[in-house]
């Protein structure tokens, strides 16, 4: 589902998308953790119409911000690393692409001047907070429960 072949390909992609705009291995299990609340890594499916598009579940006002808001900066990053021109990428290009899902999920978490904590009990706090918010179905129990190998 969402374009992923299994998670072993999730990991390789967080780590390259990691690699590309930054933040290391928090980063990383950050994305890869949001993936699993959001859907349970890809194993859950969710085919409604307007709302979180992808693996990890974007919202279409928050995607077009992320994009609005991409600095020049990690735009020539991502021309030069994967070859995307991210002004060219619309909000229905990550239903079905992990890779640009993830690149949106990282693009929107390097907003938040908080650094990434060290813990999945921290990062599911920062994702309840920064991601999935006050408003969200969400919980912090889920998160953590979506992510316990």
């Amino acid at each position: 589902m969402y374009g992923l072949i299994n998670e072993n390909r999730l990991n390789e992609i967080a780590h390259e998308v990691c690699k590309c705009l930054g933040g290391g291995g928090n980063a990383r299990y950050l994305l890869i953790e949001t993936c699993g609340a959001e859907t349970g890594k890809g194993t859950i499916s969710d085919n409604t119409l307007g709302a979180g598009m992808g693996i990890s579940q974007i919202d279409e006002i928050p995607f077009y911000d992320i994009k609005d808001r991409v600095k020049q900066s990690d735009k020539g990053r991502l021309s030069a690393y994967f070859g995307i021109d991210i002004d060219l990428i619309e909000w229905n290009h990550i239903r079905y692409n992990p890779l640009l899902a993830l690149i949106f999920t990282r693009l929107k978490y390097k907003k938040i001047p908080e650094e990434i904590p060290a813990t999945l009990e921290l990062r599911a706090s920062y994702w309840k907070k920064h991601y999935n918010t006050t408003a969200g179905k969400g919980t912090i129990e889920h998160y953590i429960s979506a992510n316990i190998s």
